[in-house]
């Protein structure tokens, strides 16, 4: 498929186009892009990233993280602070085991003051790590940074949900 901003190639699975960030799939009803410019900017890098998991793009994920400044603390083992390399590592070794993944996200909030975005929003992912099935649910804050014309992250704080809060969820 082409992405019908850029004519560049794409994947269908892809609900932006890894080069331009044209939202390609409007099907999905939990993620809207707010209308607001500047935060639907934040909204679309973030997504990038999801959907950078989601197809296991490597590539993709590379250009939305700034690797010299980015850090992570992660909703799965190792939850301590992980710096670039190491946290970037840890990801791509998953993607190894890594099947069926699917997300969805609501309550997209971002702050933007100057050239740094504090977006947060609820996450709720599923699929298979090594043929058993996971799913989980999540707080998340990315923090981002304006570089030229692209939001690139630069940290990332996941968050599990206790089993009681998970329920809210559903609601």
């Amino acid at each position: 498929m082409n992405c019908p901003n850029c004519g560049n190639e794409v994947q269908e699975n892809y609900n932006f186009c890894k080069y331009c960030g044209t939202r390609l799939d409007k099907a999905i009803v939990s993620q809207t892009i707010t209308a607001n410019p500047a935060e639907a900017e934040v909204e679309k890098a973030v997504t990038r990233r999801l959907d950078g998991i989601k197809n296991k793009d490597e590539t993709l994920v590379n250009t939305i993280i700034d690797t010299g400044k980015y850090s992570k603390f992660d909703d799965w083992p190792p939850y301590n602070r992980q710096k670039g390399d190491e946290a970037l590592k840890n990801e791509f070794g998953a993607f190894k085991v890594l099947s069926n993944y699917k997300y969805e996200y609501k309550d997209f909030k971002a702050e933007i003051i100057g050239d740094t975005a504090v977006a947060t929003f609820l996450l709720h992912y599923s699929g298979e790590m090594r043929k058993r099935r996971f799913e989980v649910y999540s707080r998340v804050t990315t923090v981002l940074e304006k570089q030229g014309s692209e939001w690139k992250i630069i940290h990332e704080h996941y968050s599990r949900f206790s089993e009681e809060r998970r329920q809210g969820w559903l609601r």
